[in-house]
């Protein structure tokens, strides 16, 4: 499928996010990136402030990504406008909540619009939409996902493979370290996959909304599941593994 998809972001979670992307086997799929610095929108008028300079490109898929939380009058505009038949808006800071969000998702619904709000963004997964757009994106990013071969003997991680990356890039980046490392002490190891992750995450942390900790969960789980599976080949099998 063909998912058109633009990317309306600000931030430092937004950069990552989008730079990522841009990098990616979907970057021709992506038909505008935008920095949506809006800070405040009229409640009687928003549209009159849509900057300038905004691009409208006709596309299939909207991912906000940490934009102000007084410019999300103007995503149901937006998507209007460009003819997206579904949004993504994660939360990973709740901080940046849109103010207004059942509103403003009311107001996408009655637009023809899907909307959904993952939080964190790469709890998304196949079996969590029925939303064509956001299950072609899920393919590709989202909760993670590993192709693993190990030496069950010594209990070693031969090599691994990001079958289903993070949209941030976390689990692609951590993976290659995770090469020769020993999950005998099961506990160390998910200490240690958990360290490496809060390393990279620039999701948001704190006691009353751990969404980092949320995010680093899902990756050290993908992984255990992986290696869960590995422990019941025989040693003297050639395999790979797929969660």
């Amino acid at each position: 499928m063909n998912n058109r998809i633009y990317i309306l972001y600000h931030g430092s979670f937004g950069e990552l996010v989008t730079e990522h992307l841009a990098m990616s086997e979907l970057a021709g799929q992506i038909v505008s990136l935008y920095d949506l610095k809006v800070a405040s929108v009229s409640l009687d008028e928003p549209e009159k402030d849509l900057p300038e300079d905004l691009p409208l490109p006709e596309c299939d898929l909207l991912l906000v990504l940490t934009i102000l939380p007084k410019a999300g009058d103007l995503v149901p505009i937006i998507a209007e406008r460009t003819g997206a038949k579904a949004v993504i808006w994660p939360i990973e800071d709740p901080n940046l909540i849109p103010e207004g969000k059942y509103s403003i998702a009311e107001e996408l619904k009655r637009r023809g619009v899907h909307i959904e709000f993952p939080e964190p963004l790469c709890s998304l997964d196949t079996d969590t939409s029925d939303n064509e757009q956001v299950k072609s994106f899920v393919a590709s990013f989202g909760k993670p996902k590993f192709e693993l071969r190990v030496n069950a003997k010594q209990k070693v991680i031969e090599t691994i493979k990001v079958t289903r990356d993070t949209p941030c890039g976390t689990a692609s980046k951590i993976a290659p370290k995770l090469v020769g490392m020993s999950y005998e002490d099961m506990k160390s190891f998910e200490d240690a996959v958990a360290q490496m992750h809060d390393n990279e995450c620039v999701a948001y942390m704190g006691p009353e909304r751990p969404i980092m900790q949320q995010a680093g969960r899902l990756l050290v789980d993908a992984i255990k599941e992986a290696l869960s599976k590995a422990s019941k080949i025989k040693k003297s099998e050639s395999f790979y593994l797929y969660p």
